[in-house]
């Protein structure tokens, strides 16, 4: 598929009418009325100390939300949008962060995928990624409310929320067992399972996980997380589990 083929059939999809066009500008225009650093504190709490942005916020009607590069696009057309005007200021926040994210680890390729160990690596990759979108704008989502989104819901549920932690690590735990093994259909259904729309694993997993580690690491440890990459994100939860585990034994 071309890039013009990409964008007319993203574009077929757009019913335009006044009613959206109204819709689109009232949260235009939220959005650009809230105070700058309500939103930018929330972004920058859990990025590394001293970062700066260097990025640019695009909104856009028909599209998804997304991060490419340090840029940042916003699909104002979004329903949910619609529902809850703040909806568009906490989406931004999530992109922010992974604006901020990417500044020390790219984007991986995920048509490069070969064997399980790439395949494990870039699910740990965008756990993270997205777990640390899903905190940024977690505080603030509470302090007002704003919980119409259903990532925020499950993590608020103990029994569901734990059910899909469980989920995930089990999926994991099936790429584990032969990591030189070639990805084939059976495991890259698992990383659609990961980002289902029904499931979403990875955003709930590596939010769970990062509120884990700020609770008994603090804060910083997450920044420096951040800097860091996934792979230390992975090791820094599976020690606390283990020190759980260790402390439980001894009851």
């Amino acid at each position: 598929m071309t890039i013009e083929e990409f964008w007319s059939e993203q574009l077929s999809k757009i019913h335009w009418s006044p009613e959206l066009e109204s819709n689109v500008n009232a949260i235009k225009s939220y959005l650009l009325n809230q105070e700058e650093m309500k939103w930018l504190s929330e972004v920058l709490r859990y990025l590394p100390r001293r970062h700066f942005f260097n990025t640019t916020v695009y909104l856009n009607v028909g599209y998804d939300d997304v991060v490419f590069g340090e840029n940042v696009a916003l699909n104002l057309s979004f329903p949910k949008l619609s529902q809850d005007k703040r909806e568009s200021m906490y989406y931004l926040i999530h992109e922010l962060a992974h604006a901020g994210y990417v500044r020390y680890h790219p984007l991986p390729e995920l048509w490069n995928i070969r064997t399980n160990r790439e395949l494990l690596k870039i699910i740990k990759f965008l756990t993270h990624l997205e777990g640390m979108g899903v905190i940024s704008a977690l505080r603030l989502r509470i302090l007002e409310n704003g919980l119409l989104d259903n990532d925020y819901r499950v993590l608020l549920n103990d029994a569901e929320r734990t059910r899909r932690v469980k989920h995930y690590f089990r999926l994991i735990s099936k790429l584990e067992r032969d990591l030189k093994k070639e990805v084939d259909e059976t495991r890259l259904q698992i990383f659609e399972k990961m980002s289902g729309r029904e499931t979403r694993l990875w955003y709930v997993t590596g939010c769970y996980m990062a509120q884990e580690i700020e609770k008994s690491c603090g804060i910083e440890m997450l920044r420096k997380l951040v800097k860091m990459g996934s792979e230390e994100f992975f090791d820094a939860y599976t020690n606390l589990q283990d020190r759980k585990a260790i402390k439980h034994d001894r009851s």
